[in-house]
């Protein structure tokens, strides 16, 4: 397939069509059922259901292509593996949310409706995911497609659950869990958010069991919990509360007598130091119980749907909500002079994140998995570097959590999910744990059997997906050749819950870790730090971004020049720049075709040359070769931010702006045929080789490309990835271009400064600060003249005087003087406006600097650019001031 003649300007809509379409119908993301030669594998961490893609999925996606196409290039079978998570009870909370806008509630739908409600989401968010994938160009393997809750996925899930029940590792018990009264089910920590909010310091008093006076000061936020409280505890350690240690006080309200009891886990600072213990809706209290087995475990006074409840209560709160029972506890309190004072108090208030509810803590009877026994290995496989993790600052909080963890709630209060796959006998009493459904009862035999009506956090197939996306536990030829896969790409904010539980799961039912490395992205901001967010309003649809501009600027701009695994900005002036960017490798193109007679052939290798060949020629062929050294050095260590500042920097600076331009007059021939041969065929090779560097970051712009230059092959995606060392290095070439570009920066600075019309060409001269020197810049006087755009160029000697009515500078190659024009009061003037805009930009670029955010996200030769920029900034005024004071002084 090839490319039309290059249009004037870069128009994406229609050449991204185009490509997708042929890479589609070539199938070459499809990766070999039978590999030959080392695989390069992962997969795609499945997007939930709930919604749609946001620019952060588009982070991590480009990322994950840029490798897929790098690795395919290099040769390797490439397989990337996409997907979908059916999100369990965060999809039925979107569901139920879209349903209520239509006046349905989604709890009152017989069951099998409400699935297909949830069904119908399911695939119109589907079709909307795949349609962003598609648009983004990311090269994944469609035939491979899974889903969490497709037939091998519900297999696998049923496995993993029986197998760990059998071995112990999976159990049902009564334990704390975050209970979301308005879903009525429990929640992951992930799913608790923890605003901070202001609410009101009750401090009661709890009189004295015995009748004498006063009592015991208790202060608490959740007053209408009192009715659970078995004691009051103290810390040991608090002379305050000596004296009641071994007496009882009264509940208010209900007049019931508690003890005193001492620990050490409360706070003396903390209120009066006496804390009330109320075991079924507080972790710390529930602890604190378990340290006291001679106390009572209190009925629940909350319900499931955060209601007062139970016997403890008095039947006149009973069946209030937590909100209407608090203001009429406090009403009774207050009423029996229970209450001390009422003061304000700012503290963190566990809210759900699915239903904005606060969570209720809350004793409940659910099935966990022992992680002890799984994380050990999981730690292992870091500590020995089998699995390493990208920035490597995170493995110390990865260890850090690991040594804390605790085991895992893995039964839900919904409908959709993966049910248990437990089945309770009501004859016997026992419970069959099956993969398959079973007929009848495994110990009696009675036929009367109920499956637990409970099911699986989502995260209970999630953790799986490595090994289970590719057909574990069936021995398949995917799951034989490609796991354990190389890399996974995802965000750090999903460490725990998904990253270390897959490590957790590889090690414990394949036997090796699911993945050698881990990268963890970024997170993306708008220009003002905050996090991009739909309810913030500061985060485009990706859909429209791609429509607008493009989606290789879109990919380009997600990749320089912040580094993507550190957070950073994300704007329109982000994306003017990767639109500039590629717009720039565009006209590049297309001058390269100007230059190159029609049937020429595709460059097969690196041109030679003889000893006397231009330095530019030798000079970008090794700048060339440095630049696809260090891609390749950047995208082994997964640092796709930085092959894309190698290849920005080599493509703009160097090719674009510096060698195309010295190299302009060999290529139209006013140096001879020869010279203009070797000069297109090093711009042609140059500029193709570039092209399948570029690839993987921008495919569309590149394959488009690649196919209006003489090239070898069907597809660039499928083309041979070029190989660094097929150009020469040479050192002495570049050492020597630097000097000529100093030469050429001083003296454009100098017409800078000097204000030097555009259609004048002065003459020049350069005090060489050595023989070697004199002798390189005499041999390159031609690119002086034509780049500083200055002539003649006169070398003078060390005792030579400077010109009469000269602008100079001086910098490590010597001295440069510039003859100044005629200076008048409209020079001057010129002069006063050229100094306030560069003051100006010199203010915002040391502004720029002084951030310590930029310099600590930015490249460091994005960095060095900005310095090297205020450098000159200042210099310019600095010989601008000087010109003035000259002016303004009278001739002598």
């Amino acid at each position: 397939m090839s490319a039309p003649s290059l249009p004037s300007r870069f128009e994406p809509a229609e050449i991204e069509a185009r490509w997708q379409r042929a890479w589609s119908e070539a199938e070459i993301f499809r990766a070999p059922e039978r590999p030959i030669g080392t695989p390069f594998s992962f997969i795609l961490p499945p997007p939930n259901v709930t919604g749609v893609l946001t620019l952060g999925h588009m982070l991590g996606d480009t990322v994950m292509d840029v490798l897929a196409r790098y690795h395919r290039m290099v040769g390797h079978p490439t397989l990337w593996v996409p997907g979908l998570d059916h999100a369990g009870l965060a999809t039925q909370v979107a569901v139920r949310r879209a349903l209520a806008k239509e006046g349905v509630r989604l709890e009152e739908l017989p069951r099998e409706e409400a699935i297909a409600q949830v069904e119908k989401w399911r695939a119109a968010r589907e079709s909307r995911i795949r349609e962003q994938t598609l648009a983004g160009g990311f090269s994944v393997d469609w035939t491979r497609y899974r889903y969490t809750m497709d037939p091998p996925s519900v297999r696998a899930t049923r496995e993993v659950f029986v197998r760990l029940y059998h071995e112990g590792l999976v159990y049902r018990a009564e334990r704390m869990v975050n209970w979301d009264p308005r879903l009525r089910t429990a929640i992951s920590d992930l799913e608790v958010l923890h605003p901070e909010e202001t609410g009101s310091l009750v401090h009661l008093q709890y009189p004295w069991a015995d009748g004498s006076p006063g009592g015991l000061e208790v202060a608490t936020v959740r007053p209408e919990t009192i009715f659970g409280d078995v004691a009051i505890a103290v810390h040991p350690d608090d002379a305050r509360h000596t004296a009641a240690l071994g007496r009882e006080v009264l509940v208010p309200i209900s007049r019931r007598p508690i003890p005193v009891i001492t620990d050490t886990a409360i706070d003396p600072a903390f209120g009066s130091g006496a804390l009330k213990v109320t075991p079924r809706h507080d972790l710390v209290d529930y602890e604190v119980f378990q340290r006291h087995p001679g106390l009572p475990m209190p009925p629940d006074v909350i319900d499931d749907r955060g209601r007062l409840a139970s016997e403890w209560v008095p039947a006149e709160l009973r069946g209030l909500d937590r909100d209407e029972g608090r203001a009429r506890t406090l009403e009774l309190l207050r009423a029996d002079g229970y209450v001390l004072r009422e003061v304000a108090y700012r503290h963190a208030v566990a809210r759900s994140e699915r239903s904005d509810a606060v969570v209720e803590p809350r004793l409940s009877t659910q099935w966990f998995v022992r992680v002890g026994p799984l994380a050990e290995p999981a730690v292992a496989a870091v500590r020995e570097g089998r699995v390493r993790i990208h920035p490597e600052r995170w493995t110390l909080t990865f260890y850090r959590w690991m040594e804390t963890i605790q085991d895992w709630c893995i039964s839900r209060q919904v409908f959709w999910g993966h049910p248990i796959p437990v089945y309770h006998c009501t004859p016997c009493g026992h419970d069959t744990v099956t993969v398959e459904v079973p007929e009848k009862c495994e110990e009696c035999g009675a036929r009367e059997i109920v499956s637990d009506p409970d099911v699986l956090d989502t995260w209970f197939t999630s953790w799986l997906w490595p090994f289970a996306a590719l057909g574990w536990p069936e021995p398949t030829s995917d799951y034989s050749h490609y796991y354990p896969t190389n890399v996974l790409v995802t965000g750090r904010d999903i460490m725990f819950f998904w990253v270390a539980r897959m490590m957790m799961a590889g090690e414990h039912f394949t036997g090796r870790a699911p993945f050698s490395d881990v990268y963890f992205t970024g997170m993306l901001r708008d220009e003002t730090g905050r996090k991009l967010s739909k309810s913030l309003g500061n985060s485009p649809d990706p859909m429209d971004v791609m429509h607008e501009r493009g989606v290789d600027s879109m990919r380009f701009a997600l990749l320089f020049p912040n580094p993507t695994e550190e957070d950073g900005p994300f704007s329109s002036h982000t994306l003017e720049g990767g639109a500039h960017f590629l717009t720039k490798v565009w006209n590049l193109v297309r001058f390269t075709l100007l230059h190159v007679p029609p049937g020429s052939p595709p460059p097969k290798a690196a041109p030679t040359f003889a000893p006397d060949s231009p330095l530019e020629n030798r000079w970008i062929l090794s700048r060339w070769r440095r630049t696809a050294e260090e891609v390749d050095r950047a995208l082994t260590a997964f640092e796709p931010n930085r092959a894309s500042t190698a290849i920005y920097t080599f493509l703009w600076h160097d090719l674009a702006d510096r060698y195309v331009e010295i190299a302009k007059e060999s290529l139209v021939g006013r140096q001879g045929e020869p010279a203009a041969r070797e000069a297109r065929d090093t711009l042609l090779y140059v500029v193709e080789r570039t092209l399948r560097l570029l690839h993987p970051i921008a495919p569309h712009l590149t394959e488009e490309l690649w196919h209006a230059v003489p090239h070898d092959g069907e597809l660039l995606a499928m083309a041979r990835w070029p190989i660094a060392g097929e150009a020469p290095a040479d050192p002495v070439a570049e050492l020597e271009m630097e000097t000529v570009l100093e030469a050429v920066r001083l003296l454009r600075n100098l017409r800078a400064e000097e204000h030097v019309p555009l259609d004048t060409v002065p003459p020049a001269w350069i005090r060489p600060g050595g023989p070697e020197v004199a002798r390189l810049l005499e041999r390159e006087r031609g690119t002086l003249e034509r780049l500083a755009r200055v002539r003649p160029v006169t070398f003078l000697g060390p005792g030579a005087p400077a010109p009469a009515l000269s602008a100079s500078r001086v910098a490590a190659l010597g001295e440069c003087y510039m003859e100044r024009p005629t200076a008048g009061p409209e020079a001057s003037e010129a002069l006063q406006k050229e100094r306030a805009k560069l003051t100006a930009l010199l203010d915002k670029a040391r502004a720029r600097l002084s951030d310590a955010g930029f310099r600590a996200r930015a490249p460091p030769e994005v960095v060095r650019e900005a310095e090297e920029k205020a450098r000159e900034l200042a210099e310019r005024i600095g010989r601008i001031d000087e010109h003035l004071k000259a002016e303004a002084s009278p001739s002598p």
